[in-house]
């Protein structure tokens, strides 16, 4: 078996998950329920700031429930896509760059979609739903491909 040398080692998936849920839940919390909790009240450096004014390079307030959302959700998505199989075959590379290009058409269909279809403050919630909207349609893609492939037997 060749040596895969850029992905996770498999419990990466198990913590991916976890952090993918944990990331589900503040997301609903903040953005369904509104809850912004006063521990998450910050004073982070930022590059670029702009709310009611325009700051550069210097300490901000800011309550970071949306920056943790975003930051469990993203890397949960990650290190469940790139965990090794735990029964890794040379030919799972092949589904991998598959899956990867089957992402990346399906990614460009949704950003010409929110492109066209959705304007102002949307389009921006939309790419901002593209942060992680690529990698989950590689996961989703990589499972699918996967799944064809262990349940066709090559014929022999």
């Amino acid at each position: 078996m060749a040596k895969i040398f850029f992905l996770l080692p498999p419990i990466f998936r198990k913590i991916g998950i976890a952090f993918f849920i944990i990331g589900l839940i503040l997301g609903i919390a903040r953005f369904y329920f509104g809850i912004k909790p006063d521990m998450l009240d910050m004073k982070p450096f930022a590059v670029y700031s702009s709310y009611l004014q325009t700051k550069y390079m210097e300490f901000v307030r800011n309550n970071m429930a949306e920056e943790f959302t975003g930051f469990f959700l993203l890397t949960g998505l990650f290190m469940f896509a790139f965990s090794r199989e735990k029964e890794e075959k040379k030919e799972t590379n092949l589904i991998r760059l598959k899956a990867f290009f089957w992402a990346s058409y399906i990614n460009l269909i949704f950003l010409l979609a929110c492109l066209f279809l959705t304007y102002g403050l949307a389009f921006v919630y939309m790419l901002m739903l593209n942060m992680g909207f690529g990698m989950l349609a590689y996961i989703v893609a990589f499972r699918i491909l996967l799944y064809m492939d262990r349940t066709n037997p090559p014929d022999s």
